[in-house]
């Protein structure tokens, strides 16, 4: 995870280049909030790259000397497909979208929502 943290750090410092630059151009404050909170999340995740790479070491992709069979191992655990996930977007496009249109649509949001996590864990809890 040698290059992943350093890619998510530098994507960081060039967006605090650009709020900053943006700022003293436009002293416009949405845009500029907007770009250091981008700032905010990209140095986030490269903290989270930098932790896990320094838990787990170095990985066979890292290194230049390694072979094809270093890297033969179990990854880990993949989920398999599902609907889901789907079915929770639209609840959560439904919440949203109630702001606008009113308590009905929360209703129907909040069904989405609940049954989604139900039918999720459900069937996670069958599948493990």
């Amino acid at each position: 995870m040698k290059v992943e943290w350093r890619l998510f750090a530098g994507a960081g410092g060039f967006f605090a280049v650009t709020a900053t630059l943006y700022w003293f151009v436009s002293y416009e404050q949405a845009g500029t909030a907007m770009l250091a909170l981008s700032v905010l999340a990209f140095l986030m995740v490269a903290g989270y790259l930098l932790l896990q790479s320094r838990r787990h070491g170095i990985r066979p992709e890292d290194r230049g000397d390694a072979t094809i069979a270093e890297g033969e191992e179990e990854i880990g655990y993949f989920p398999s497909s599902s609907i889901w996930p789907l079915v929770l977007g639209l609840g959560a496009v439904a919440l949203a979208n109630s702001l606008v249109f009113g308590l009905g649509l929360a209703a129907l949001g909040v069904g989405l929502v609940v049954t989604a996590a139900v039918g999720y864990a459900t069937e996670a809890n069958s599948k493990g």
